[in-house]
C-alpha cells in the first residue's frame, strides 16, 4: 500500500510539471514582436516580401528560425490585417510562441487556433523542409488550408491539402509544398504506401520535418490506440461466407452462443459447436483442417451480433462503408480485417468481395516520431498532459482566453430509461426552438441522428442532418447552423473545429441571435472521455458569444450500458424507473467517477499498444532499412524481385505477429509475462524472416521477373485496427495479476471451467 502511495505521489508531481498556466516567460519577446509591429503598417506589400526573403536565406543558411521570430511574426500579423482582414490578438501570438517551442497549447474552443498554427507554420516552413498541419478531418484539413492561402501565398510560401481520394499524383505534389494540411490517418497510410514503392513515382511523402497536430488530443490520445494498417488483396475465398452467414443467422443467443456485446466477446458454447459440426459434417470443428470454417462461423457471429449497419457502418450503392467511430464520417476504401469485411457482406446479403491481407502497419504513436519537431494545439489538454509527456515528450501551455467565456453549462438531466430521455430531448427543442436561438444536437450514431430527425419532424419543427451518409454537404450545414431558429443534428462531425457562426455565413442575423442567447447545444450521449463531451460544448460561447449546453442522457445509453455503469450506484437506485429527470447527486458523481475510470482504462489499452508495437517496429525499421539500400540501389535485374521479396515476407510475419497477439495473454496462466514471451517468439520468428530473404536472394537469378506484376496486389485499401486485447473482463483480470499468478492460475481456471470460457479454443 505505501509503495502504491508513493508510486500515485510521483505521478501526481509528474502531471504537474507537464502543465503550465504562466504565460509570463512569453511576455518578452511578445513584447517584442508587437513593437516590430508598429513598424510594419507603413511598408509596401513588396517591402514585407523583401523582409521575408531575407530571413529565408538566414535560416537556410544555417541561422535558427528562434533567431527571427518576432521579425517574421510581426510580418505575419501585418499580412493578416491586409489579405483576410484579421488583427491577431496578443494571446494568439503568445500561442504562436509556445507552438513554435515544442508545447501543446490549450486554447478555448473559438479563440483561434487556425490562425496560431499559421504564425509557427510560416517560420518553420521558411527552412524549405515541409510543414504538416495535422487536422481532425479533411473537411478541416481543405477549409483551413484555403482560408490561409493567401497569407502563405503573400509570403513566398506554397500551401498544399491532402484530402483521402486524391490521385497519387496530386498528392506528392501537395506533400511538396511549404505547408502541407493533411489528416495523421491519411499521412500515416501514405508513408505506409511510401515504404512499399517500387519505382520513385511511387513515392508519394517526402522526409518528415515538423508537424503542428490540430485537436492534440483527438489524433495523438483518442485515434493513437487504432494502428494503422495498409492492405492488399489475395484472390480466392475458402468458404462459402453467405452459407455460412444463412446458417449463423438461426443461432439462438445463450444456447448456441455467449455474446457479451459490450465486452466486444461473442463465441459458442458447446451445445453450438455439436450443431456447427452437425451442420457442416465435421467431426472435430477445431481440428486444423477446418481452421478456414471455424475462423469463418466465428466472424459471422460477430457480424450478426456486434456490427450495426447504420451504427458501424452504412450500405452505399450496393458496398460497405465504414463509419468512423471518432469523426462519424464514412471513410473510403476501408475495410475490416481479414474474414470481417466478408462476413458483413454476406450478412447484408452483398457480393463478398476479394479477401484481404495486412500489408503493412504503424501506430500514430510511431508515426509521429518520425517527425524531428511536433507541437498541438487543442481545447482540451490538461487532461490529456500525462499521456504527451509520457509517449511524446511534449508538455502543455495554458493560453488565457481573449475574452471572458459566458457560456451556461447546465447539470446533465438524467432519466431512467431512452424513451423518457428521447421525450425530454423533444420538449427542450421545442422550447428553445420558440426563442428563436438556433440549437446544435449532438449525436453517437448514424441511427441516432436519423431517428431524432424523425421524431422532430413529427412535432413540426425543421431540421437539418448531418451524418456520413451526407458528409459532402458538411460545408453548406454548418454555414447555415447559426442561423436563427435552425435546427441541425449531427454526429461526431460537428464535434471538433467546426466553427458555427452566429446569424449564419454572412453574419446578417447575428445581432438577433446574441440577444435570444446564442447557440444551445443539446447532447444525447455522455462519451467515452470527457473531453470529447467538452469538445461539443466548446461550439457555442466562443470568443465570448452568449451559448449554452445541456446533456440529455439516460442510464439505458450504449455508454452506460457498455462499461455497466449501474453497477457503480447504490442498490436502491439501480432499478428506477420513472419518466422525469433522476434528482440524485451520486448518480451524476457516479458517472463522472466512470468516465474517469474509462479513460483509464483505454490509458492502459494505448500504453499496451504502445509496448507490443514498440518491439515491431524496431523490426519493420531494420527490414524497411535494407529495403530502402535496395530502393536506392543502381537497377538491375535482382531490384524490383528483391523489393517484392521483402513486402512478401514482411506481409506474412505481420499476419503471423497479429495471430501471435491474439493469444498472447494466456501464457499468464502458465505464470509468464505476455510481453517478454512476445518479445521472444516475435523475434525468433524476425530472424527467420531474415533468414528466408537471403534465401529467397540467393535464388534470384532463377526468377522470372516478368511474374511479379501479376503477383503484386492489385488493389489496396487502409483500415484502423481497434487493438484491444482484452476482449473480456478475464483477459483484462489477466493482463493485471502479472508475477502472482502462479497463486491465482487454479482458481482462475475453476472459472473459466464454470463459465465455458476457452474450452475447445
Amino acid at each position: 500500500m505505501e509503495a502504491t502511495k508513493k508510486i500515485k505521489t510521483f505521478l501526481h508531481r509528474f502531471k504537474q510539471t507537464t502543465v503550465t498556466q504562466d504565460v509570463q516567460p512569453y511576455e518578452n519577446l511578445l513584447q517584442q514582436i508587437f513593437e516590430r509591429a508598429g513598424s510594419m503598417t507603413g511598408k509596401a506589400d513588396a517591402e514585407l516580401q523583401q523582409m521575408t526573403n531575407v530571413i529565408r536565406e538566414k535560416v537556410r543558411a544555417g541561422e535558427s528560425p528562434d533567431a527571427h521570430m518576432a521579425q517574421l511574426y510581426a510580418i505575419v500579423g501585418e499580412v493578416f490585417r491586409r489579405t483576410l482582414h484579421i488583427t491577431p490578438y496578443r494571446v494568439q501570438v503568445m500561442a504562436a510562441i509556445a507552438l513554435h517551442q515544442r508545447k501543446v497549447i490549450e486554447m478555448q474552443t473559438g479563440e483561434g487556433k487556425t490562425l496560431v498554427a499559421v504564425f509557427t507554420a510560416c517560420l518553420n516552413a521558411l527552412a524549405g523542409k515541409g510543414v504538416h498541419i495535422l487536422t481532425f478531418n479533411d473537411y478541416l484539413a481543405k477549409r483551413d488550408a484555403n482560408w490561409m492561402r493567401p497569407v502563405y501565398e503573400f509570403l513566398g510560401l506554397s500551401v498544399g491539402c491532402i484530402q483521402e481520394n486524391m490521385p497519387v499524383a496530386e498528392k506528392r505534389l501537395a506533400y511538396r509544398c511549404d505547408v502541407t494540411y493533411a489528416t495523421a490517418k491519411e499521412v500515416g497510410f501514405d508513408y505506409l504506401r511510401s515504404c512499399m514503392a517500387y519505382a520513385p513515382d511511387e513515392v508519394i511523402l517526402r522526409d518528415f520535418n515538423y508537424a503542428i497536430v490540430d485537436e492534440a488530443d483527438a489524433i495523438l490520445i483518442d485515434e493513437a490506440r487504432n494502428p494503422l494498417v495498409f492492405a492488399g488483396n489475395i484472390a480466392g475465398q475458402p468458404v462459402d461466407h453467405h452459407q455460412i452467414a444463412r446458417y449463423v443467422s438461426g443461432l439462438t443467443p445463450y444456447r448456441d452462443f455467449m455474446l457479451d456485446e459490450y465486452a466486444r466477446n461473442v463465441f459458442l458454447t458447446d451445445y453450438g459447436i455439436e450443431k456447427t459440426e452437425y451442420f457442416f459434417a465435421v467431426q472435430n470443428l477445431y481440428d486444423d483442417n477446418h481452421h478456414d470454417l471455424l475462423i469463418a462461423v466465428n466472424l459471422a457471429l460477430q457480424a450478426r451480433s456486434m456490427l450495426r449497419k447504420d451504427v458501424d457502418y452504412i450500405i452505399d450503392d450496393g458496398r460497405i462503408k465504414l463509419v468512423d467511430e471518432f469523426t462519424g464520417r464514412v471513410v473510403e476504401d476501408r475495410k475490416w480485417q481479414n474474414g470481417l469485411q466478408a462476413a458483413v457482406e454476406a450478412k447484408e446479403g452483398l457480393a463478398v468481395q476479394s479477401e484481404g491481407r495486412i500489408l503493412n502497419s504503424i501506430s500514430l504513436q510511431h508515426l509521429m516520431n518520425y517527425y524531428p519537431k511536433v507541437s498541438g494545439m487543442t481545447g482540451t489538454a490538461q487532461h490529456a498532459a500525462e499521456e504527451f509527456a509520457s509517449f511524446y515528450g511534449l508538455g502543455v501551455s495554458v493560453i488565457p482566453s481573449h475574452k471572458p467565456c459566458r457560456r451556461i453549462d447546465h447539470p446533465d438531466r438524467i432519466f431512467t430509461h431512452k424513451a423518457a430521455k428521447v421525450k425530454a430531448i423533444i420538449d427542450e427543442i421545442q422550447k428553445v426552438h420558440q426563442t428563436g436561438r438556433p440549437i446544435l444536437i449532438g449525436t453517437l450514431t448514424v441511427k441516432e441522428s436519423e431517428e431524432l430527425q424523425a421524431e422532430i419532424q413529427r412535432q413540426g419543427i425543421a431540421s437539418t442532418i448531418l451524418n456520413a451518409r451526407n458528409n459532402e454537404s458538411e460545408a453548406a450545414i454548418i454555414e447555415q447552423a447559426g442561423l436563427p431558429g435552425a435546427v441541425t443534428i449531427s454526429t461526431n462531425m460537428a464535434g471538433r473545429g467546426t466553427d458555427i457562426l452566429l446569424g449564419g455565413k454572412e453574419q446578417y442575423s447575428r445581432e438577433a441571435v446574441v440577444a435570444s442567447g446564442g447557440l444551445h447545444i443539446i447532447g444525447t450521449n455522455r462519451h467515452e472521455s470527457v473531453r470529447i463531451d467538452h469538445q461539443l460544448k466548446g461550439r457555442a460561447g466562443r470568443q465570448g458569444d452568449p451559448g449554452s449546453s445541456q446533456f440529455i442522457i439516460s442510464m439505458e445509453d450504449d455508454l452506460m450500458a457498455k462499461y455497466g455503469l449501474k453497477g457503480l450506484l447504490p442498490t436502491h437506485l439501480r432499478d428506477l424507473r420513472q419518466d422525469g429527470p433522476i434528482h440524485h447527486a451520486t448518480i451524476a458523481r457516479s458517472i463522472a467517477q466512470a468516465q474517469r475510470i474509462i479513460e483509464g482504462q483505454l490509458y492502459e489499452i494505448r500504453l499496451n499498444l504502445h509496448q507490443y508495437a514498440h518491439f515491431t517496429e524496431r523490426q519493420r525499421t531494420i527490414l524497411f532499412d535494407r529495403r530502402q539500400d535496395v530502393f536506392f540501389s543502381e537497377e538491375s535485374p535482382w531490384k524490383e524481385y528483391s523489393l517484392f521479396q521483402h513486402d512478401f515476407l514482411w506481409s506474412y510475419y505481420m499476419n503471423d505477429i497479429a495471430a501471435l497477439r491474439e493469444g498472447i495473454h494466456w501464457q499468464r496462466m502458465a505464470g509468464k509475462n505476455p510481453l517478454h514471451e512476445f518479445h521472444k517468439s516475435s523475434d525468433a520468428m524476425f530472424r527467420q524472416l531474415i533468414a528466408d530473404l537471403e534465401d529467397k536472394l540467393s535464388n534470384a537469378s532463377n526468377v522470372d521477373v516478368s511474374e511479379l506484376q501479376l503477383k503484386r496486389p492489385s488493389s489496396t485499401w487502409t483500415y484502423l485496427v481497434n487493438d484491444n486485447p482484452f476482449k473480456n473482463p478475464l483477459m483484462l483480470m489477466l493482463s493485471n495479476i502479472g508475477y502472482q499468478v502462479d497463486l491465482l492460475a487454479g482458481p482462475l481456471m475453476m472459472i473459466m471451467k464454470i463459465f465455458g470460457w476457452g474450452k475447445r479454443r
